[in-house]
Formats: structure tokens, C-alpha cells, sequence
């Protein structure tokens, strides 16, 4: 494998300000879509391992890593310089140190604040009707506006644009305070009805636009996957967002009636959640580490996120991710109280080089089947590369013939490979690949 220039130690593929720029003629700037994801074509994506940044360290372990992180890791200069002042971070020796706490802006917002603000009125509010279909019947959306902006004219005509919009979706105000406002997001959705036979908003009514109702197909999150927002509001039928849900942690392990929409039998739920249970203990033996070694994991194939689920008793956070092509089980992670999102791992992810202490591959190699550009198990692995840092693990589970072709070419990547045989749903054997991504550097 040939290694990049140093220069792209930070390299996020679909978020290249330079690809941004050339396309940017072709974007609508009034929506942002020039902050939002584009990934070049095939033929212009590298095809080359991240390098680490000058004197990189493996990072601070959780939790002093709230506090402090290596400078040489992130090594933006103008961090302490444009944020010291607000006590956000401070350079102290080698390190980056947020303190938290005291006041943002002793000196004034008017001193540090640019205008950067989201525009939710503008095109009829289509942002928060997207936060409309993301948040639950019941679910809180606070809006908090920089007080630089108290003296902005324009202010006042935002908001009551911000009061019109949603006061048509039905939100209700119940509490503001200065620039700072939470609406809740109730279960009515006769005024929703009622605002679209006044013509006041648009109900989306194709299957495109939610999967609240899954009406058992399980490939509609394929519908989901790269389409444009669309200015109508989706209605809660079911009802089953409104429904009240147990506390954390009794919720990761209570079923819910609406996973049946998804075909989650209350047995196989309890049978998946007791089999992760035994893996991910079996996992942290293999791996012979100190718990403080791992904090942020990936489950790339998250299924019913019975994975992040087992591995809630250690210090970790998950991100659950359900490729785009799958069957659409996201909401079963969101009912279990984890967070998630859909992918295409025929695309990078978009996240930073070195996000991940440790990612976990459950059949998704096979689910791609090697049969599209893009899709290789090289294409693959070379994403997973850039997400990992260095020293850090990657469990990949598999049919044989892919297990055994990960472990010819994983050492091509600088990963060391251990090979062990864990118990499928079955209690059948299977092979299990514990890769870590060895630390090397550009001298």
C-alpha cells in the first residue's frame, strides 16, 4: 500500500474543500449544500493509507480526555487563539486543555462571534421539518441564538418567521428566555391535518419520506439513503414515537411494540441480546487490554445494536451504523436508546482519520459481496484504516473464505492479524480476525 502525503493527515474524502470548490458552481448556497456531503467520483477518491500527523500520541485515555488532548494530534495553532479567550481551550505545554465552566465571553459576544448562524426560516423552514421527522412525539427542540444577535435588526422578523413555521407543525412554546427557546413536539396529529386542509403545510404521504411505518418491507431505509429533504411533514399514524419509554439503562434491554414493525420477535430481541452479551466479554478477554485502552467504538453492521448494548457495562461510546442496502433496523437502535445512522460503506464515512479505538465488522464484507466499485474488500478496509488510529483494534467476523482473504492482505494495510473461533447464533464455530493497526509514521 502506498502511504499519502503527510499533508492530508486529516483527510475526510466526501468533505474536501477543494472538490467543494470545484462543484461548488452546481450547489445551492441558499440550502448550504456546500457544507454538506460530496464524495468525488470513484476514479478521483485515494487510494492510499492516512499518515498520522507529525509526533503524533496514541491519545489520552478516557476520562482526562474530556479535559486534555495532545496538541501534536490536533495542531491548529489558532485553537488557543481564537477560543482562549472564551475559555474553550487553552495551550498548556504539550497539551490542549479545556477547562469548561467560567464565562464564554468575558469580553463581550460582539468580540468573538461571527455570524454563523443556521438560517431554520428560510425556505419554508424546510430544516425543522426535518427535526420534526427526527424527533419523537414528545421530543424537546431548543433553539438557542448567540446574544451578539440581540441588536440585529433582522432579528425580530426571524423570529416570528420562527414562531409562524412552528406554530404550522404544531410545536408548542413552553419556555423562552432571552435568545433562548424550547418548543416540545406533541402527539396531535389532527392539527397537523387540519394545517394541511388549510394549505398551511404539505403532508408527506410516499413511504420515501419516513419509515415510521415500515408496512414490513425491510429495505426501506434504501429509500432514504442520499435523497433531498422535501418541504411536507410526515404524520405519526402509528403512534409509536408518542409512546413512553423506560429509563436508561432498563431501556436497552426492554422490548418495545414497535420493533414488531421491523419483524424483531420479543424472542429473537432477548435471544440477540443474550448472545452479544457472551461475544463481547469473549472480545475484551482476546483483546487483553485495560478497559481505559478503548473509548470510542464503531459497529459497522450494527443490526438490532445488541453489540453497543453488551458493551454499555464498560466505558465506551458506540456508534451504530446500519448499512444503507440492509435491512432497515435503525429504529430498533433508537427504541433501545443508542444513537445511529445509515451508511454506505461503498462510500467514506464522514468522520475524521483516527475517530475510532476500535471498530467492529459483523458479516459486512460478505453483505457487499465484492461485487461493485467501491465495494472491495480493499475499498473497504482502506476506510476502516483511515477511521482507526494507531494501536487500535478491529474485529471482523465473516464467511471463511472472506475471513481468509482479509488475513492475506490485512498485513498490505500494517495491520497485525490473530485468529480465533467464537460461537455463532447457532453455537456453531466461526472464524473472528482481531486486527490492530500497527503504529508507523512518515520520517
Amino acid at each position: 500500500m502506498n502511504i499519502c502525503p503527510i499533508e492530508l493527515n486529516e483527510h475526510i474524502p466526501c468533505h474536501n474543500p477543494s472538490y467543494i470548490k470545484e462543484i461548488s458552481p452546481n450547489l445551492d448556497h441558499s440550502r448550504r449544500e456546500n457544507l454538506e456531503r460530496h464524495c468525488p467520483p470513484l476514479e478521483r477518491r485515494l487510494f492510499c493509507l492516512i499518515p498520522p500527523p507529525e509526533d503524533y500520541k496514541i491519545p489520552i485515555t478516557w476520562p482526562t480526555s474530556r479535559d486534555y488532548v495532545w496538541r501534536s494530534n490536533v495542531n491548529h495553532s489558532r485553537l488557543s487563539e481564537v477560543k482562549g479567550g472564551q475559555n474553550w481551550v487553552h495551550e498548556k505545554g504539550q497539551l490542549w486543555w479545556f477547562p469548561g465552566g467560567g464565562t464564554h465571553f468575558k469580553h463581550g459576544a460582539s468580540e468573538y462571534i461571527q455570524r454563523c448562524r443556521v438560517d431554520w426560516h428560510e425556505n419554508d423552514g424546510i430544516l425543522l421539518k426535518e427535526i420534526n421527522r427526527l424527533l419523537r412525539s414528545n421530543g424537546y427542540f431548543i433553539y438557542s441564538a448567540p446574544p451578539a444577535y440581540r441588536n440585529d435588526k433582522d432579528y425580530p422578523v426571524i423570529w416570528d418567521k420562527m414562531m409562524n413555521i412552528t406554530s404550522r407543525i404544531c410545536w408548542k412554546l413552553v419556555a423562552r428566555k432571552v435568545q433562548t427557546a424550547i418548543w416540545i413536539k406533541e402527539a396531535d396529529v389532527a392539527c397537523l391535518q387540519r394545517n394541511a386542509e388549510q394549505n398551511l403545510i404539505n403532508i408527506c404521504y410516499s413511504a420515501d419520506d419516513n419509515n415510521n411505518n415500515n408496512n414490513n418491507n425491510n429495505n426501506n431505509n434504501k429509500r432514504t439513503w442520499n435523497i433531498p429533504l422535501r418541504n411536507c411533514v410526515t404524520l405519526d399514524t402509528l403512534g409509536a414515537s408518542s409512546r413512553k419509554l423506560p429509563p436508561i439503562p432498563q431501556r436497552f434491554s426492554v422490548y418495545s411494540e414497535s420493533l414488531s414493525n421491523i419483524r424483531l420477535t420479543q424472542e429473537k430481541f432477548l435471544s440477540d441480546t443474550l448472545y452479544w452479551q457472551d461475544q463481547v466479554h469473549e472480545y475484551w478477554r482476546l483483546m487483553n487490554v485495560d478497559e481505559s485502552a478503548i473509548r470510542n467504538i464503531m459497529d459497522m453492521n450494527a443490526l438490532y445494536g445488541g453489540f453497543a448494548v453488551a458493551s454499555s457495562t464498560w466505558p465506551v461510546s458506540v456508534m451504530n451504523v446500519v448499512p444503507a442496502t440492509t435491512n432497515d433496523t435503525l429504529s430498533a437502535i433508537y427504541e433501545r436508546g443508542l444513537i445511529g445512522a445509515f451508511h454506505d460503506w461503498c462510500e467514506p464515512f464522514s468522520s475524521y482519520p483516527r475517530t475510532y479505538d476500535l471498530l467492529h465488522a459483523y458479516y459486512l464484507f460478505s453483505h457487499y459481496g465484492n461485487n461493485k466499485e467501491g465495494c472491495f474488500v480493499e475499498d473497504i478496509m482502506l476506510e476502516m484504516d483511515r477511521l482507526i488510529r494507531p494501536e487500535g483494534f478491529i474485529i471482523i467476523r465473516d464467511r471463511e473464505s472472506i475471513i481468509s482473504r482479509i488475513r492475506d492482505i490485512a498485513p498490505k494495510f500494517l495491520w497485525e492479524v490473530r485468529s480465533f473461533v467464537l460461537e455463532d447464533h447457532q453455537k456453531q464455530p466461526e472464524p473472528v480476525l482481531i486486527c490492530q493497526k500497527r503504529f508507523w509514521a512518515i520520517v
